[in-house]
C-alpha cells in the first residue's frame, strides 16, 4: 500500500533540526510543507558544534565512567544549542515563532542498538520552551516498539521526492553511515536500510593522521592518491553486518573508533593514503552491492545526498562500481544535498501532528507503519 496519501490540510511552516553521526554541526531548515508532497525550502542555517560539545558527544559513543551524568548535562546543553539553531533559521527566513506550526528535531544520536534501544539527545522540552514552538522529537522508538530497527526513517521522504514510474532509483545518503532507499518504479514496496560506513571511518582516520587538525578528507583527496589493498578490503568486507539482508541499521557502535583501531592493527604496514583508499572503496563496494541486491539490477539513477556527496573520490568509485547507472547529486534535482535529512524531520513533524505514519516496514523491518515522535507543546 502506498503510504503517501492525499491530504486536505493546507501547507504550514515547519522547522527541521538534524545532527548526524559525524557530530560536527546542526542543520536547521525552514520549510513550507503539507507533510505529504515535496516541500518548499525557505531558509537554511548551519550551526557548528563548539569543539568542547563535539568532544562530549563523541565521548558518549562508547561506554565509559559517569556517562549517565555526562549524558544528562549534554542533553540540556544540546537542547539549548538546537533551540538557538531553530531561532537562527527562523530569523534568516524573516519569520516569527507565531508563524511556525512545529519544529521536528531528530536530536543527536549517542547510541543505536537495535533491536534493544536507540537514544537521541538534545532536550525537546528545552527547545519548545526557548523557541515558543511546539516540538516533535524522539522519532525512532515508535518504530522500534513495532519490532523495527528505528532506522533509516528518511525513505518515505525520499519516495515523495524522487520516485519515478518505470525507473529503478536508488537514493543514498552518505553521512557517517550510508543508507539506501531502493525505489523500484512500480507497485513494489520500497526497500531500504543502512549499507554500512560512509564517512565515519574516513573522518576518524583523517583526525588520527592529522593529529586532530582535520576531521575529514576534503574531496577525498587522500583516498584518491592511495591504492586499494585487496587483502585489507576483504578483511573489511568480512564484517558480519554486510551479510545481513535489508532492512537493517547500524552506527558508530559497529563502525567507529574501535573498529578503525582493529583495522589498523590488522594491517600495520598500510600507508595512510592506502588506508584512505581502501576505506573509501569499502563504502563504494557495499553501497553498490546493496543497490543491486535491493533492486534486482543496477539502478537507472543513483541520487546521492549528505556530506559524502561532495567527496569526489567516493562518487567516482561509485560510478566505477555501477557503470550503467546515472549518478547525480540531489542538489541537481532541486533538493539540497546538505539539508535533505533536516527537511525530512520537519516534514515528519507535520505528519505527526496530522496523525500520518512516517515509518515503513520495508525501510526498518517493523511489523506495521507508525506515527513517529513525541509532541512537546509550549
Amino acid at each position: 500500500m502506498n503510504m503517501i496519501q492525499s491530504s486536505t490540510d493546507a501547507p504550514v511552516y515547519a522547522i527541521g533540526l538534524m545532527s548526524g553521526t559525524s557530530a560536527d554541526a546542526i542543520d536547521a531548515v525552514l520549510l513550507r510543507t503539507d507533510g505529504v508532497t515535496a516541500p518548499r525550502l525557505v531558509a537554511h542555517q548551519v550551526t557548528p558544534y563548539p569543539a568542547d560539545i563535539r568532544r562530549q558527544v563523541l565521548s558518549l559513543y562508547e561506554p565509559a565512567e559517569e556517562e549517565l551524568d555526562r549524558l544528562g548535562h549534554l542533553d540540556q546543553a544540546l537542547g539549548r544549542l538546537f533551540a538557538q539553531a531553530a531561532l537562527a533559521v527562523m530569523a534568516r527566513g524573516g519569520m516569527s515563532a507565531a508563524q511556525i506550526q512545529v519544529i521536528g528535531s531528530h536530536g543527536q544520536t549517542v547510541r543505536h542498538r537495535p533491536p534493544h534501544f536507540t537514544m537521541q539527545i538534545g532536550n525537546p522540552f528545552v527547545i519548545a520552551a526557548e523557541t515558543g514552538i511546539t516540538t516533535v522529537a524522539n522519532f525512532r522508538p515508535a518504530d522500534m516498539a513495532r519490532q523495527g530497527e528505528g532506522a533509516p526513517l528518511t525513505p518515505l521522504f525520499h519516495q515523495a521526492l524522487f520516485a519515478e514510474a518505470g525507473k529503478r532509483v536508488a537514493v543514498v545518503n552518505l553521512g557517517g553511515i550510508a543508507n539506501l532507499t531502493a525505489l523500484s518504479g512500480d507497485e513494489t514496496p520500497l526497500l531500504a536500510g543502512d549499507t554500512g560506513p560512509a564517512n565515519s571511518l574516513l573522518d576518524l582516520l583523517a583526525e588520527r593522521t592529522s593529529q586532530g587538525r582535520q576531521n575529514y578528507d576534503p574531496d577525498g583527496a587522500q583516498a584518491a592518491q592511495g591504492q586499494v589493498d585487496a587483502p585489507a578490503l576483504q578483511w573489511l568486507l568480512a564484517h558480519p553486518y554486510f551479510r545481513r539482508p535489508l532492512p537493517k541499521s547500524t552506527g558508530r557502535e559497529a563502525f567507529g573508533a574501535a573498529y578503525l583501531q582493529q583495522f589498523l592493527q590488522a594491517f600495520p604496514g598500510l600507508s595512510p593514503l592506502d588506508c584512505f583508499a581502501t576505506l573509501s572503496q569499502l563504502t563504494a563496494a557495499t553501497v553498490a552491492t546493496a543497490c543491486v541486491q535491493a533492486l534486482g539490477a543496477p539502478p537507472h539513477r543513483l541520487i546521492v545526498c549528505g556530506g559524502g556527496a561532495k567527496n569526489k573520490d567516493l562518487t567516482h568509485r561509485l560510478q566505477k562500481a555501477l557503470p550503467s547507472s546515472q549518478i547525480v547529486d540531489s542538489s541537481t534535482l532541486g533538493v539540497d544535498a546538505d539539508t535533505l535529512e533536516a527537511q525530512a524531520f520537519a516534514w515528519f513533524a507535520v505528519r505527526t501532528l496530522r496523525r500520518l505514519p512516517s515509518s515503513l516496514p520495508g525501510a526498518t523491518g517493523a511489523r506495521m507503519p507508525a506515527i513517529l515522535g513525541a509532541v512537546h507543546p509550549v
